[in-house]
């Protein structure tokens, strides 16, 4: 086995695999280890494939009836606010291509990305492998890492003239880097508890195709039911952080508890049954830590992490493994010295994850930690989020095809108001009714 790379990747999921697909193809000699056997889940994750995020897959040639396999395609999502209205959100324009997206079994999501190393000759993964620490040089830089193998008695050495951290929310590598946090938004934390179930009511809509169902209560928490692979559901209780605290009794107790207290999520469950075990993340953390070092960067979660609630976890991961994959590429060519590739990457990564993290965040207080009143809630959101044009134009924000800065101005708010009210008083006259009303029996 060869003991020298121009790359090694610690960690093997979406990140670190892409990341070191991208460097294979050019030739680049990688190592990517991971502790991890595939396919296996990893810790936590309720991933949605968007479009935007399907795109950057193609570019990694991955075949999407493999890592979509027996799954769903989405063509819709159902946004139920309370008991005071609904709203309809659709694909309407293609995003490479697509209109839909998918909610991945991520065990065969991750083994998919895994598997497709092998098609790259200067590519070694390793799974089984866990990193113990790193090492560095008579001048402290990183340069290598030592790791234990299986069926191998003695720790090995591999060295590298960069070492990547792609190991996830609690990153090896970031600890031993001392990667600081640079930006965090720790006021905003959430709790999340999910597991799949079986036998879950059809939304009955009387529209044919299934959409995902989403439920905010409007007291701080929320709901996600999405069609998965293998005909289950995942099933999704998230909250504010404080008021998951404050339930009593088990984490099976109570997640069973908040789903049975909602009728709108309830009438769907209460025929079905949960398969498997409860799984979350009792704080989610909203940060970025410093991307990059001397012979070192952070990718993917161990670079930054954020809500779940725009679903942006694995395009982040992919975008910030494509950028990376640039700069290192660039660096080895000779066309700069690696610190300066690795500030380069770090640069370029928060210009493009920072706009989304901060109205991630602004959704998170708006839709989590505050409750509208409830006058505001039946007339003003209910005509701004119910317009088609804002389902327009918020599909295009979370498919990063619009910037956060300038998607809700005051005039356009104003005229999104204006313009709804009109037109859900039409409705009614016309049909005798309203399809952004609740359904019945919530």
């Amino acid at each position: 086995m060869d003991h020298n790379f121009d790359v090694i990747i610690v960690g093997g999921r979406p990140a670190g695999a892409s990341l070191a697909a991208r460097l294979g193809r050019a030739g680049l000699r990688v190592l990517v280890l991971d502790k991890s056997s595939f396919p296996s889940r990893p810790a936590v994750s309720a991933p949605f494939v968007l479009p935007h995020t399907l795109a950057l897959l193609d570019e990694l040639d991955l075949d999407e009836a493999q890592y979509a396999a027996d799954t769903p395609k989405l063509e819709r999502l159902v946004l139920e606010f309370g008991s005071y209205f609904r709203a309809h959100f659709r694909f309407d324009e293609p995003v490479g291509g697509r209109q839909h997206f998918y909610a991945v079994d991520r065990a065969r999501f991750d083994a998919c990305l895994w598997d497709s190393l092998g098609r790259y000759p200067s590519v070694t993964a390793l799974a089984r492998t866990r990193v113990l620490g790193l090492l560095r040089d008579e001048g402290g830089r990183v340069c290598g890492v030592r790791a234990s193998l299986p069926d191998h008695d003695d720790a090995l050495e591999f060295r590298a003239g960069c070492v990547i951290g792609a190991d996830g929310r609690h990153s090896l590598v970031a600890r031993e880097v001392q990667a600081p946090v640079i930006e965090e938004r720790s006021d905003l934390s959430t709790t999340l508890y999910y597991a799949h179930w079986e036998g879950v009511a059809d939304y009955g809509d009387g529209i044919r195709d299934t959409p995902a169902q989403i439920h905010s209560s409007c007291d701080g928490f929320s709901f996600v039911l999405m069609p998965s692979a293998d005909a289950q559901y995942m099933v999704i209780a998230q909250g504010r952080g404080d008021s998951y605290n404050a339930l009593k009794g088990s984490p099976d107790a109570v997640y069973d508890g908040l789903l049975r207290a909602r009728p709108q999520v309830w009438r769907r469950l209460a025929g079905a049954r949960q398969v498997g075990e409860l799984r979350g993340l009792k704080k989610f953390d909203n940060l970025f830590r410093q991307a990059r070092g001397p012979g070192w960067a952070l990718v993917g979660d161990a670079y930054h992490q954020k809500d779940s609630l725009d679903a942006q976890g694995i395009y982040d991961a992919l975008l910030s493994a494509k950028l990376l994959a640039d700069a290192l590429i660039g660096s080895f060519a000779g066309e700069r010295e690696l610190d300066a590739a690795l500030a380069s990457y770090a640069n370029a990564a928060h210009a493009a994850l920072a706009p989304m993290f901060a109205a991630t965040m602004d959704r998170v207080q708006r839709e989590i930690y505050e409750a509208p009143p409830p006058f505001v809630a039946r007339t003003l959101l209910r005509w701004v989020l119910t317009h088609e044009r804002y389902a327009r134009r918020f599909m295009s924000l979370v498919t990063r095809r619009r910037e956060p800065a300038g998607f809700l101005t005051p005039p356009l708010l104003l005229g999104l108001a204006a313009s709804g009210a009109a037109g859900r008083v039409a409705s009614v006259f016309r049909a005798g009714g309203d399809p952004t009303d609740p359904l019945p029996g919530g």
